[in-house]
């Protein structure tokens, strides 16, 4: 399998002993497995209760990522979101649930 990696690293977040891969990684994966599938790619400016952009500590105002969404299981993940990295187990888990019936 060419993405093995990205699936062993599924595995390892599911038991937080990893890395969430990069939704584009997990997009080649899915296709891999003849799992439908669309990521693209995603950028949004946030904004503030006061109606101001957030800044980050660098000062950019965009933030850049992907969007993944598996039908088959009624997942729409965005990385931009603001409580992305704390679902990203939810995530990996419903994606290795998925992988593992096939």
């Amino acid at each position: 399998m060419k993405n093995q990696k990205t699936l062993d690293s599924l595995r390892k977040k599911v038991t937080e002993k990893g890395r969430m891969p990069s939704l584009n990684k997990i997009s080649e994966l899915l296709t891999e497995l003849d799992i439908e599938n669309s990521c693209m790619e995603w950028s949004e400016v946030k904004w503030g209760d006061n109606g101001l952009r957030y800044n980050t500590s660098g000062g950019s105002r965009t933030y850049n990522g992907y969007t993944l969404r598996v039908p088959q299981i009624n997942m729409n993940i965005n990385s931009t979101d603001t409580y992305y990295s704390w679902n990203t187990k939810v995530f990996a888990q419903q994606l290795v649930n998925l992988i593992d019936t096939l």
